[in-house]
């Protein structure tokens, strides 16, 4: 199962290779859990720079947010059969945001918490309706709480 990650612009000297591993271990450890073995998705580690851009320009927000998806096909859900052995999008994160935001967390889990919380987005998820979010956040728990 194919986790790939690049890693651009002031991230590069905010994220070690120990923490990149780590967030992308518990994409696999993720995947594997809802079976989907044979999914892809890519990660890309960048700065507030690039993500505001990217947010003005896939969704008309000019400000900088710490985690955007983009999928490749539209799922109804990490159960939707059109997900198996799908190549599922990128997620993209904002290290720069994520470091401000992690308070008392260590930046690697804050990174891990927003790489699921884009696969959650990359299988259908959404947190606009309250019963939506309820089913994606108890995801997002269940894979946080995933042995590696």
């Amino acid at each position: 199962m194919p986790v790939d990650s690049v890693v651009r612009g002031r991230a590069a000297a905010l994220l070690d290779g120990v923490t990149r591993r780590r967030v992308l271990g518990r994409l696999r450890a993720a995947l594997r859990e809802l079976d989907r073995r044979r999914c892809s998705v890519t990660v890309a580690f960048t700065d507030d720079e690039e993500v505001r851009e990217l947010n003005r320009r896939f969704r008309r927000h000019d400000r900088v947010t710490d985690v955007l998806s983009f999928h490749l096909q539209e799922l109804g859900g990490e159960g939707d059969p059109a997900g198996q052995g799908a190549v599922l999008g990128d997620i993209v994160i904002s290290v720069e945001t994520a470091r401000r935001r992690a308070g008392q967390r260590r930046l690697g889990a804050e990174l891990e918490r927003l790489a699921v919380h884009g696969l959650c987005h990359l299988f259908g998820h959404d947190h606009r309706r309250k019963p939506q979010a309820a089913v994606m956040f108890a995801l997002e728990r269940r894979l946080r709480r995933l042995r590696l």
